[in-house]
């Protein structure tokens, strides 16, 4: 095992005690041989494979192939034949139906996929509902389903990405007339709402096989089992099962932004969702794909998704109306789609200035209180933060401390905070046993949202501390980088980096292979790129093979690296793309110098070696 102090940027001062783990996963010789042989990947493969405990072939060809005919019947997701039935009547009847989405990307897409379903199904009356982040906040509100009311009398509402905690909400919407349908995947708490139909993948009682699809996916299970019922019953008509195809493309956008495990369904849903935006984008994805810079490429990844495409849908949400993206992406109108995409994309712009700032003032306030110490997590909380960036700067807080973190704004009203955890805490459940005195609270493991008083802000932020204090091991509260394999350089050739490829989409569940490379040298001088010097990008050497590398963030870690300076990398291998030309670069994630590699405990079995 290898350990190497971490920064970040100009911050290496809070930092200097954080350190970085590095835990090199068991290597067996003779089972990656086998495996190699028996699905024909290259041995790199067939370790990550194993490392994500799939050990049988016929379980890694289905992994590889990831097929659709892999994604469960929507009959089986807990109350969607009952919601569809009551949909389907709806659009029959000619009534009103009105979509309540969340305002993150989640809801956003969630949101257009059952709108476009519904009315490639013949509704008439369909609209959608997507409360303000800041006057509204999260969730189904009193004042939004009184407005509903009074404009859609007797509507059925159907909620995405959202509902599951709405008790009250639900109450007040039987009392108005309206017909409730909630679909969600949110952590269900101890009261459901009296809502008509849940459809949610973990509804007690329910038996479906995959608890973690995000809520654009329960929307698309939901829209798929209504447009059956345009079919034959057991399928779509093509007209509507070419839409279901094309929308796989949403889909995946949202389940990449949530941030949901990126297995077994997400990874079908993503998979064919990336291909079928690349092949033929809609409308409204072609024009955001054309201002995030993704027109033209070879290939779409899901972190090309998660840093370019989807931080301009969420933009709309944080800053101004998520409504205006949903708008983008239902039109067939390239010339509106074009223009929202340009708004999208300046708004995105002024939500990172915002962000940088908030940021800032954080990380002041952390050090005004002299850093990190014993903390168990951080909470800081000021007047004049925006309640739509400040769950950004908490995950920029966590990557940097590596603590559950809640940043709170204080508004006029009331308090409004984000959370973000650390891998392995469920974040959720501590603000749960600290929800005394709060006025809301929801979410799920790793990311969840709070409301409060700003007078019981110091209350509520000792409490948390002290579970998180007492709850986080000695393992939670440190970085580790979980490595696949040592390896040498001269064994990344372009097909077995390209071979490495069918491992993607990468993301939570099914993250980015690590390999290390012992004893590297660096070749030439490297340099600090980007526009704020933030990256490093150097050449390293190993025998006779030389990569370019590229180390985001890890210019000020780099700064006293020189050429001919040895180290050691943990690295993954990506295919770069330039003028047609390919060739295998390494995105770096962590290095140190061979001189301060003393608590290197255990030797590395090089995968290849054998050979």
């Amino acid at each position: 095992m290898a350990a190497s102090t971490t920064d970040v940027g100009d911050l290496r001062e809070n930092t200097a005690a954080m350190t970085t783990r590095w835990r090199l996963k068991p290597f067996d010789s003779h089972q990656t041989a086998a495996l190699s042989r028996a699905v024909g990947v290259a041995p790199l493969v067939a370790q990550a494979l194993i490392n994500r405990g799939i050990t049988e072939p016929d379980r890694a060809r289905v992994f590889l192939e990831s097929r659709l005919s892999g994604l469960n019947d929507p009959a089986l997701l807990p109350g969607a034949v009952e919601a569809a039935d009551r949909i389907v009547r709806s659009i029959r009847e000619d009534r009103s139906i009105v979509i309540y989405g969340d305002y993150d990307v989640d809801g956003v897409c969630g949101t257009s996929v059952l709108w476009a379903a519904l009315k490639l199904a013949g509704a008439k009356r369909v609209s959608y509902y997507i409360p303000h982040r800041v006057e509204e906040g999260y969730g189904v509100n009193g004042d939004a389903v009184r407005k509903i009311a009074a404009d859609h009398p007797g509507a059925l509402l159907v909620t995405v990405d959202c509902g599951i905690s709405a008790v009250v909400e639900a109450r007040l919407a039987r009392e108005l007339g309206l017909e409730m349908i909630v679909t969600d995947h949110h952590t269900i708490g101890e009261e459901l709402p009296a809502a008509e139909v849940l459809v949610h993948p973990r509804l007690p009682g329910g038996s479906y096989p995959f608890g973690d699809l995000c809520g654009a996916a329960v929307a698309f299970k939901l829209a798929w089992q209504i447009c059956k019922s345009f079919g034959d019953g057991k399928k779509a008509s093509p007209h509507l099962r070419d839409y279901l195809v094309e929308s796989l493309g949403l889909v995946a956008l949202a389940t990449i932004a949530d941030v949901v495990p990126l297995n077994d369904e997400n990874r079908v849903l993503v998979r064919h969702g990336l291909a079928g935006i690349m092949g033929a984008p809609t409308t409204g994805m072609k024009a955001l794909m054309r201002v995030a810079g993704c027109l033209g490429r070879s290939k779409l990844s899901a972190g090309t998704v998660g840093f370019n495409l989807a931080p301009r849908i969420n933009a709309a949400g944080r800053l101004e109306r998520a409504m205006r993206a949903v708008e983008m992406l239902t039109t067939g109108d390239g010339r509106l789609a074009d223009e929202i995409a340009d708004e999208l994309n300046v708004v995105n712009a002024r939500r990172q200035e915002v962000e940088r700032e908030i940021l800032h003032q954080a990380l002041e306030q952390i050090r005004g209180e002299g850093g990190l110490k014993d903390r168990g997590a951080l909470v800081l909380g000021r007047k004049g933060w925006h309640p739509g960036v400040i769950g950004i700067v908490a995950s920029r807080l966590v990557d940097i401390y590596h603590r559950p973190t809640i940043i709170v704004a204080f508004g006029d009203e009331f308090a409004q905070g984000s959370a973000r955890s650390v891998p392995g805490f469920n974040v959720y459940d501590a603000i749960k046993d600290c929800s005394d005195g709060l006025l809301s609270f929801g979410g799920h493991s790793a990311a969840a949202g709070v409301r409060m008083t700003e007078d019981h802000f110091p209350r509520f932020a000792e409490l948390f501390d002290e579970r998180c204090r007492t709850s986080l091991t000695p393992e939670l509260r440190e970085k580790v980088l979980h490595i696949d394999a040592e390896v040498p350089l001269a064994m990344l050739s372009l097909p077995v980096v390209e071979d490495l490829e069918k491992l993607e989409p990468h993301g939570m569940g099914n993250p980015r292979p690590l390999f290390l490379a012992s004893q590297v040298r660096v070749v030439g001088e490297p340099r600090a790129v980007g526009d704020q010097k933030k990256h490093l990008q150097l050449k390293l050497g190993q025998g006779g093979s030389v990569f370019k590398a590229i180390g985001w963030n890890l210019a000020e870690k780099g700064k006293d690296l020189a050429h001919d300076v040895s180290c050691s990398v943990v690295f993954h291998p990506c295919v770069d793309e330039w003028n047609g030309y390919r060739r295998v670069q390494l995105e770096i994630r962590d290095f140190a110098v061979t001189a301060d590699l003393a608590r290197v405990a255990e030797p590395a079995a090089v995968v290849g070696a054998e050979a």
